[in-house]
């Protein structure tokens, strides 16, 4: 793996439920798209993939060709403390080095990147805001999940320009990705910055 540039190894984390790969269809469409803006010609068919777990998550990482194939337990994770924080950065492919996505992380908070003033992702999920009894998401989310995008074909999804201005006056706030689906955040407390802190 040492000699394949950082910047053409990427990943998915896929869910295993009574041992099938959830939407699994998604994720077949991710890697395809991914493989194409690398360069890549031969197809990968997740398919093929073992699983040796009845629930949990894999993880495939690859570039032209699969590179390794890992288990872990699914855990659970509480998601409270949000921070706003502006950035320029770029992430539209699920690379494997998250380096500079890691580096904008405050303390034990998880964060919500505004890009150009407008809102994208947390580093680990998508965004939506409950606005007018519509589920939005935003038009200019870093990276397409693929529960975005399930919902989104749904219907269940809109996708807005959507700003500060809008998660100030939204109902509700969730996150979503392969492996928590789409989760209401209850009582979230998000930090605008210049001491202001809205909750949800």
């Amino acid at each position: 793996m040492a000699s394949i540039p950082n910047h053409k190894i990427c990943f998915e984390t896929i869910k295993i439920k009574n041992g099938k790969l959830q939407n699994l269809k998604y994720h077949q469409q991710r890697v395809n798209s991914t493989r194409e803006f690398l360069g890549f010609k031969n197809q990968l068919d997740l398919n093929t993939l073992p699983i040796e777990r009845l629930n949990g998550v894999l993880r495939v990482d690859y570039a032209e060709n699969i590179l390794s194939v890992t288990y872990r337990d699914l855990k659970e994770r509480e998601f409270r403390e949000f921070v706003v924080v502006k950035s320029d950065i770029e992430y539209g492919y699920k690379y494997a080095n998250r380096d500079e996505l890691d580096s904008l992380k405050v303390a034990e908070r998880e964060i919500i990147i505004v890009k150009n003033g407008l809102l994208t992702d947390t580093t680990i999920a998508n965004i939506a805001l409950h606005v007018e009894d519509v589920w939005l998401t935003p038009k200019t989310a870093l990276l397409r999940g693929t529960t975005r995008e399930r919902l989104i074909d749904s219907g269940f999804l809109k996708c807005e320009d959507l700003t500060i201005k809008d998660l100030k006056k939204s109902k509700n706030f969730a996150i979503m990705n392969a492996l928590i689906d789409f989760k209401v955040i209850k009582r979230a407390n998000i930090d605008l910055g210049f001491n202001t802190v809205i909750q949800k």
